[in-house]
């Protein structure tokens, strides 16, 4: 789940015009409701435009450090010296989180897509808004560029398995957009 403070951080760390900045709610409550998130994510997608929104929502992600990094750090030492293909191969048949499906694109982009489930009926990977829904005649209308914090997730560990610096250019598809039809599917850029 994001949080609304490392937002609101990223956010004025950014080049985005301050009378645009100036016209942020920016909340004051603690232990970040889902509520209040969605809210406050939903007012980034007016305000701002869909890159500066997908530039933000990028450097999200939770459970960045642990065994799932240290996992990724060593297969990028590991790998060192092999190209972004070789790695793919070996991220995809036996790396870390081989549940994320990695693929180069003809224009140079990669592909990167997840989902708890089976075809047609996946899950949202946040807990909290899994939560946040359950039991609810209605589902929770979530903002697309919510589900950037889920790419900023494997954008940083992918970064580090790979050897290079990624910049998320889109949210493809989401379960929670899709009514669970289809998995997290995000494009990245490789820039470095």
């Amino acid at each position: 789940m994001p949080n609304i403070k490392e937002i609101k951080e990223t956010i004025l760390a950014r080049e985005i015009p301050q009378d645009v900045i100036a016209q942020f709610n920016f909340p004051q409550i603690k232990g970040n409701p889902p509520e209040e998130v969605i809210a406050f994510i939903n007012q980034m997608e007016q305000l701002l435009t869909k890159e500066q929104c997908l530039s933000v929502m990028a450097e999200q992600g939770c459970r960045k450090t642990g065994v799932t990094d240290k996992e990724h750090r060593e297969f990028g030492q590991i790998h060192e010296g092999k190209s972004i293909e070789e790695k793919l191969v070996l991220l995809n048949e036996n790396g870390p989180y081989k549940s994320v499906l990695k693929r180069l694109n003809d224009d140079g982009t990669l592909t990167m897509a997840w989902g708890y489930g089976e075809e047609g009926n996946y899950r949202c990977l946040c807990k909290k808004i899994s939560r946040l829904q359950k039991g609810r005649q209605q589902p929770v209308d979530i903002p697309l560029s919510f589900c950037g914090c889920c790419a900023g997730h494997i954008r940083y560990h992918n970064e580090n398995a790979l050897g290079v610096k990624l910049r998320l250019r889109e949210i493809v598809s989401s379960p929670l957009i899709s009514d669970g039809k289809k998995h997290c599917e995000f494009i990245f850029e490789i820039v470095g």
